[in-house]
């Protein structure tokens, strides 16, 4: 299938956050693209800053796109005379990963939502690629429809390990957004019991400032990880282990699941690592392959490695990688009716001609260089005048 494209050089010009050769981005002005008659155009209002894209600004994950962003809402601002399917002004939320072929991404494999038009190709043909939404999901917690998507996925495939006396418990390994929607997934999901272990940044703080965790649940990965991890769960390992980290921290935070992690658990992989392999004892694992195997939610029952360390204890492992519909319907009808703790994670609302120095000062907190207050989930609003 061809990678949805956006238009060469025409006549009008909007703008777009591209990046540049060091660790940010630049408010730029690119050709806006012309609808043809099988063409959608869809100007984006709230696009979601997320982890990836900010690893990706400071070089810490490849990217093909110039232009970032896959989390987002928008109206549809043009229709070609072909196309039945949609029409002028529908609202629509993006599904960023083609379910036929995953390494096809919307803003990392070609150019994404940063910029105040974006044309799809052909649309009829990439069904999967915008979904209609109500115009109330036109806000910024539209961009947490994809992220909680995924994590309704996770926590179903979590759901496949479970107590022998039905008590769930569960680690979230990471102190960012997607790593808090974890966690109040998986308690919507009935887990009893939800960690978080985090790393040298000082954001889990915030986690507990605003009532996300009790300070007794958040652990540092610099502590004695495995011991205190046990102990806070009454001596019985959790049965599964959600890795939501930087793409540096995936191995390590893998090897202290393996400690800790009760037998038969599981450990799910929702970030990328990089390098995509890692070496743990017993063998390497091919993250990037095995978040293949669960593509855009299929097998709907999911898809996992078992894992035997040299001790003899096994352990299954699982990755994913995109949404299905039935996850996205899902997010939104949580989002929907239960909007405010996934709202509250929504610390900035930036316009776009106000997103460079913004970014940057993201890409500095990231790599440890800047002090105070840190974002928790970021939005770019887009087309602020238009609509």
């Amino acid at each position: 299938m061809e990678i949805p494209q956006i238009s060469p050089a025409r006549a009008k010009k909007h703008l777009a956050l591209t990046r540049n050769r060091y660790s940010g981005a630049d408010l730029s002005t690119t050709i806006t693209p012309e609808c043809g008659p099988h063409d959608v155009v869809v100007a984006p209002r709230f696009v979601g800053l997320c982890g990836t894209d900010i690893q990706v600004y400071r070089r810490g994950q490849d990217a093909v796109a110039n232009i970032l962003g896959h989390e987002g809402v928008g109206i549809v601002v043009a229709v070609g005379e072909s196309v039945s399917s949609w029409k002028q002004g529908d609202a629509v939320v993006f599904n960023p990963v083609n379910p036929v072929n995953p390494d096809e991404i919307l803003g990392l494999s070609y150019d994404g939502l940063l910029q105040s038009r974006v044309l799809i190709q052909d649309a009829e043909s990439v069904p999967w690629l915008i979904h209609r939404i109500s115009h109330r999901m036109l806000k910024p917690i539209g961009t947490m429809i994809v992220p909680v998507a995924t994590a309704i996925y996770s926590a179903r495939l979590a759901s496949t390990v479970r107590d022998s006396l039905g008590v769930r418990r569960a680690v979230v390994v990471g102190d960012g957004p997607v790593a808090l929607i974890n966690s109040i997934v998986f308690r919507l999901s009935g887990y009893r019991s939800v960690l978080m272990i985090h790393g040298s940044s000082p954001r889990y703080r915030w986690a507990v400032d605003h009532g996300y965790f009790e300070t007794s649940d958040v652990i540092s990965r610099t502590s004695s990880v495995a011991d205190t991890v046990v102990g806070n769960l009454g001596g019985i390992g959790p049965e599964a282990v959600v890795v939501c980290t930087s793409a540096e921290a995936v191995e390590q935070s893998a090897l202290d699941a393996l400690a800790y992690l009760k037998p038969g658990g599981l450990i799910n992989f929702v970030s990328a690592s990089n390098p995509s392999v890692i070496s743990l004892p017993g063998g390497d694992v091919n993250l990037s392959e095995l978040q293949r195997r669960n593509n855009s939610g299929v097998p709907n029952a999911g898809a996992f490695q078992e894992f035997v360390l040299s001790t003899g204890k096994s352990v299954k492992m699982s990755g994913q990688r995109g949404i299905s519909l039935t996850d996205l319907q899902a997010s939104i009808e949580l989002l929907s009716g239960n909007p405010q703790p996934f709202k509250s994670l929504i610390t900035d609302v930036v316009e776009i001609d106000k997103a460079v120095p913004f970014i940057e000062s993201c890409v500095d907190w990231a790599l440890g260089r800047r002090s105070g207050s840190r974002p928790m989930k970021a939005v770019i609003e887009l087309n602020k005048d238009v609509f």
